[in-house]
C-alpha cells in the first residue's frame, strides 16, 4: 500500500464516486454526509491506539465537530457537504506536522487526503450538474 498510495486511492475514491451518480440526489446527501463521519473517527481509533488521553480528547472532539458540520449540512444545506471533506482533508495534512505525532501507518494519511480532496471535488460536480 505504502508503494501506490496515490493512484490506489485515487482510483478507490473514484469509483466510490460513480454510485453518488445513480443514486437520487437525497440518497447522496445523505450518504456523503454518513460516510464523512465515519472518516473523521478513525483518527479516534489512532489515537486510542496510541494511547495518549490528551491526543483521544482531541480527536474526538475533532470528530464530534465533523459529525455537527455534516449533520448541520445535510439539515439545511446539502451543497456544502462537499466543504465537509475538503475541510477534513486539511485535519489530515495537519497529521503531518509535528503538532500531530500519532502512530498510524505512513501511507494513511496521503490516502485520506487524496480520498476527500478527491470525494469532495467530485460530489461538488455531481450535485451541481
Amino acid at each position: 500500500m505504502a508503494t501506490h498510495t496515490i493512484p490506489v486511492w485515487s482510483v478507490i475514491s473514484l469509483c466510490s464516486l460513480a454510485l453518488h451518480l445513480v443514486l437520487p440526489v437525497t440518497v447522496s446527501h445523505v450518504l456523503a454526509a454518513t460516510v464523512l463521519t465515519l472518516i473523521a473517527g478513525v483518527y479516534i481509533g489512532f489515537a486510542v491506539m496510541d494511547g495518549r488521553m490528551r491526543r483521544i480528547i482531541i480527536e474526538s472532539i475533532a470528530a464530534c465537530a465533523f459529525v455537527g458540520i455534516a449533520s448541520w449540512a445535510l439539515i439545511l444545506a446539502p451543497h456544502l457537504i462537499p466543504l465537509g471533506y475538503l475541510a477534513h482533508a486539511a485535519w489530515d495534512f495537519l497529521h503531518h506536522t509535528p503538532l500531530f505525532k500519532v502512530a498510524m501507518p505512513r501511507w494513511y494519511i496521503p490516502a485520506c487526503v487524496v480520498v476527500d480532496v478527491i470525494v469532495g471535488v467530485g460530489l461538488w460536480l455531481i450535485w451541481a450538474l
